[in-house]
């Protein structure tokens, strides 16, 4: 028996995300116990940049829901995540959480390595924004296995059901968990790393504004084509990973040595300005 994990950011009831999550993680397997955890319900606060996360034997600091949802992570076999798109992007679940992996890049052995697939809904046509490359990064910053990922149309709620292909895509993506030999096919002109479809060019080359992956552009006939160069020690690698904590490492040291000097920086500005919060209710 496996424990497959949903976790869900649509605040709606039995909405599209919830559907496809739900239908993935039936198509996992009968014997399989199957949990789900609604985004909306916990109390997830925002990082404070605070670094006591760094060390290995440390936990955030912060007393609220992740704790939680960071245990039912680490019992998981595997992860379905689903959120919809809100303002062309994931709803603000999805960023509140992705905003403390932090706690978290530290102890991969604990969180990481669960197979994950992200699921993608959004109600306009053309309109998915980047929201799937969103969900991809947080399978990513969690250093979860990513198996699939895949973006369905519909607006109202359970109106992804009304295309039958929607449901068996689902049911396809749920299978492939835990299917060792399932082969995703790459989409056109993604970036190899990260499967993100957003690039910039900085003149020479293209470059993945996830995971860093440089490539370059050109033509097949009349087709544009992109050829990457993934490299060994990308972000998200474990190379990558470990020299990102390294440098936070550096500079919680440099600001520890440098702490005087950064106060009277901030002095002349602790008194400008008014700051406006509600009437406490």
């Amino acid at each position: 028996m496996k424990r497959v994990l949903g976790i869900v950011a649509s605040p709606r009831n039995l909405g599209n995300s919830e559907i496809l999550a739900k239908a993935a993680m039936e198509a996992t397997g009968a014997d399989n116990q199957l949990e789900l955890i609604r985004l909306t319900d916990l109390d997830i606060r925002p990082c404070k940049a605070c670094y006591a996360c760094l060390p290995k034997d440390k936990p955030c600091r912060i007393e609220d829901d992740l704790s939680f949802l960071l245990e039912k992570i680490r019992l998981a076999d595997a992860i379905v995540l689903a959120a919809p798109a809100y303002s062309l992007g994931p709803n603000s679940r999805i960023k509140a959480f992705q905003d403390r992996f932090l706690s978290v890049e530290n102890k991969h052995e604990q969180y990481g390595g669960k197979a994950c697939i992200t699921i993608t809904t959004y109600g306009v046509s053309g309109w998915s924004g980047y929201t799937e490359a969103a969900l991809n990064l947080t399978a990513k910053l969690f250093n979860w296995r990513l198996v699939d990922s895949e973006s369905f149309l519909g607006a109202n709620p359970a109106s992804v059901l009304e295309d039958p292909a929607n449901l068996k895509r689902a049911q396809q993506m749920g299978k492939a968990l835990f299917d060792p030999g399932y082969q995703r096919t790459p989409k056109a002109n993604e970036c190899p790393a990260c499967w993100s479809d957003i690039l910039r060019h900085d003149g020479k080359n293209v470059i993945c504004p996830f995971c860093g992956t440089k490539g370059e552009i050109g033509m097949e006939g009349d087709e544009v084509k992109l050829k990457f160069f993934p490299e060994e020690d990308y972000r998200w690698s474990k190379a990558g990973i470990q020299q990102h904590l390294d440098f936070l490492n550096d500079k919680k040291q440099e600001f520890l040595a440098k702490r005087s000097l950064y106060k009277e920086l901030q002095n002349p500005y602790r008194k400008i300005g008014n700051w406006l919060t509600p009437e406490q209710k």
